[in-house]
């Protein structure tokens, strides 16, 4: 325990009298009331129950302390010694008051009032109506409206109002508790008043178990802001506060989303105890606070047997084959895969299912990437048995696609049509064709673009006025022309030279689709109605023609269950595991009216069965069909075919030419 500087003082008055004196006497060297000096005493006493002294009280007589001389000269000794003092009577200052009253208003939302206050520092309600002015002039200052009814905070962001609390404990802190920053068992003692120390436990805890579990050190300014980071975020979870949707850009939450399990299960463990429930918000906001203070994915502490380890590397030798990228090289890859796999193994064999929140966003962002990660990964259905549901595959994409942008410059595309979605998958649709994994494509709202930074954008696409002058803007009309979709084809073609793509080539490493197309696998205007009964007439197909294995149905079949394998563009693309091809064969299905497939209506069904001796054209192959379908125009055509002959030349004419 540490006594302020006023309480120092007394207690050095106490030990300099030989006999007892009133208590005016001490209040008068301390320029201090009766009243003030008693609430001292109580703390001074509780400082001395390890010394043999105490504090005696006498009526008429006054105060004393009681003790041995040699006790007496032990303290002393003491308070010479150490450093027992705050830099001024902390507890009892201005910024102390501000910062009690900073906490009710914006941490807790109390209602107290310049009565309750004036008694609890023992001051004047005019001093603290000084303290109140001071602090609602700190809140507006940071764009924060608050008045002296302390509601208006609710109308606040929750990410602003924990940012400017955490501003305000970092500023106090540098001026009462400077060591604090450099000292990573620091407890926030002296926030106790304010901040549970369960509260503080549980976050030091996981502080600590996080280094160990990851095997990174944090600095120590990281320690020290993270852990006000955390107190806060679960002290307004606590009184039910939440953050809100955070509007930012998919492509700046791939990386922070590699750390979502971490982000998880620490939530969970704050609801188990300290009754903290956590929002889908919170927890994504949960993983940008840990990706800002340096943590890293990472599986330090978890026992990596032999199997585990061949797998990862197995998926990652896959993954480097088919896109012939060199992703085997990085090492930090490898960390954060194990810190996934492990767990997620455990997850499945258990029939445990984690959501992923991006999973959508990745399906359509990073198409290719995504598929790619679901061909790679029947090694778990290999070497464990194991089918990855759609979640933990966008989960590995996220990984991957980090690690690919790590290797390859990124290019970033806004699309920007204000609320015509319809407008802005048109123009999506258009470009994406034979576009580069290399241009990361996004629609994005006017809002987004003017509450992001946009500093690492490098182009926006806008169907709407934009006054931005920093970054070249295309404006298009709000139905494309030709010439306008040519003239953005051209411009991310120039932005994208001589950087190596995920995507195929025409021109030095195009693939033949119709090589892999035959009359007996394309059937037009079918009258089947229900999924299944496609899938079934699809599979004995490829049985009958001896393209498949025995087990080519139950891989479609589980492929199915696992998530939707169709597109808003009325298509449906259903494949199976590569180890069950014997040679690679797509097939196509008109149907005479829609199906049902998974959350789209389809006409359309192009079955994807590709040899595991062919891995190596598989992302050209599946970037060409996904090239085609995404478009809700070319799936029309395609179902216009009268004959399996014009639904072929169809094909290959959209995989020869340059067409958007």
């Amino acid at each position: 325990m540490k006594l302020t500087k006023r309480e120092n003082q007394l207690l050095e008055l106490l030990l300099l009298q030989n006999e007892y004196q009133a208590t005016t006497f001490f209040g008068s060297q301390l320029s201090v009331s009766n009243k003030t000096i008693y609430s001292d005493l109580k703390n001074i006493q509780e400082y001395l129950e390890k010394t043999n002294l105490k504090i005696e009280r006498m009526p008429r007589k006054g105060i004393y302390l009681v003790g041995s001389e040699e006790n007496k000269e032990q303290l002393k000794s003491l308070l010479s010694r150490e450093s027992i003092t705050v830099l001024e009577d902390e507890t009892f200052s201005p910024a102390y008051r501000q910062l009690t009253i900073l906490s009710d208003i914006l941490l807790y939302e109390n209602r107290m009032t310049y009565d309750h206050y004036a008694v609890q520092f023992l001051i004047s309600k005019q001093s603290i109506k000084k303290d109140m002015d001071e602090v609602i002039d700190y809140l507006e200052s940071n764009g924060v409206t608050a008045g002296v009814n302390r509601d208006s905070s609710k109308n606040e962001k929750e990410t602003k109002i924990q940012k400017v609390y955490k501003k305000y404990l970092i500023s106090y802190s540098k001026k009462y508790h400077p060591y604090a920053e450099t000292d990573q068992r620091d407890n926030l003692t002296y926030f106790s008043a304010i901040i549970d120390p369960q509260i503080v436990y549980q976050v030091n805890l996981f502080i600590e178990k996080l280094m160990i579990h990851t095997g990174k050190v944090l600095n120590n300014y990281f320690v020290y802001s993270l852990r006000l980071s955390l107190s806060i975020l679960l002290i307004r979870l606590k009184s039910g506060h939440h953050v809100e949707k955070q509007n930012e850009f998919v492509f700046k939450d791939l990386q922070k989303m590699q750390l979502y399990m971490i982000a998880l299960a620490f939530s969970e463990e704050m609801n188990q105890e300290l009754k903290c429930i956590f929002f889908k918000h919170d927890i994504q906001f949960l993983c940008s606070l840990l990706l800002a203070h340096g943590v890293v994915p990472g599986a330090a502490d978890l026992p990596i047997d032999q199997k585990i380890h061949e797998t990862t590397l197995a998926l990652i030798e896959e993954m480097a084959h088919l896109l012939n990228v060199t992703v085997d090289q990085d090492q930090q890859l490898y960390q954060s895969l194990i810190s996934h796999i492990i767990p997620m193994i455990h997850r499945l064999e258990n029939d445990i299912y984690v959501r992923n929140p991006l999973k959508n966003n990745i399906k359509k962002q990073y198409t290719t990437m995504f598929t790619l990660t679901q061909f790679a990964s029947a090694v778990f259905e290999k070497k464990y048995g194991l089918f990855l549901n759609e979640d933990e595959v966008s989960f590995l994409t996220i990984h991957f696609q980090v690690a690919f942008e790590k290797i390859q410059s990124t290019k970033h595309v806004l699309i920007v049509c204000g609320n015509g979605l319809a407008t802005s998958e048109l123009i999506f649709n258009r470009i994406k064709q034979n576009l580069p994994a290399s241009v990361v494509v996004e629609i994005a709202t006017e809002k987004q673009v003017m509450e992001n930074p946009i500093d690492d954008i490098d182009l926006i696409i806008s169907a709407i006025p934009l006054e931005q002058t920093s970054l070249p803007i295309i404006h298009v009309s709000a139905l494309p022309t030709a010439d306008e979709v040519a003239m953005i084809a051209t411009y991310l073609s120039n932005m994208s030279e001589h950087e190596k793509t995920l995507m195929y080539s025409k021109k030095k490493n195009s693939v033949s689709v119709d090589a892999f197309i035959q009359e007996e696998l394309i059937f037009l205007n079918m009258t089947l109605k229900k999924k299944e009964e496609i899938l079934d007439h699809l599979i004995e197909q490829y049985e009958k023609l001896g393209f498949v294995e025995k087990g080519f149905k139950e891989s479609i079949f589980q492929r199915e269950a696992l998530g939707d394998t169709s597109i808003i563009s009325g298509a449906a693309i259903p494949h199976g595991a590569p180890e069950t091809v014997k040679e690679t064969r797509l097939s196509f299905m008109t149907t005479k009216n829609p199906v049902r497939w998974g959350a789209n209506d389809v006409r359309l069904i192009i079955t994807i069965a590709i040899a595991e001796k062919d891995l190596a054209i598989a992302k050209d192959l599946v970037s060409v069909l996904y090239d085609i379908i995404d478009s809700a125009e070319n799936v029309q055509e395609i179902i216009k075919s009268q004959s399996a002959a014009e639904l072929m030349a169809y094909v290959k004419r959209r995989t020869a030419e340059d067409v958007f």
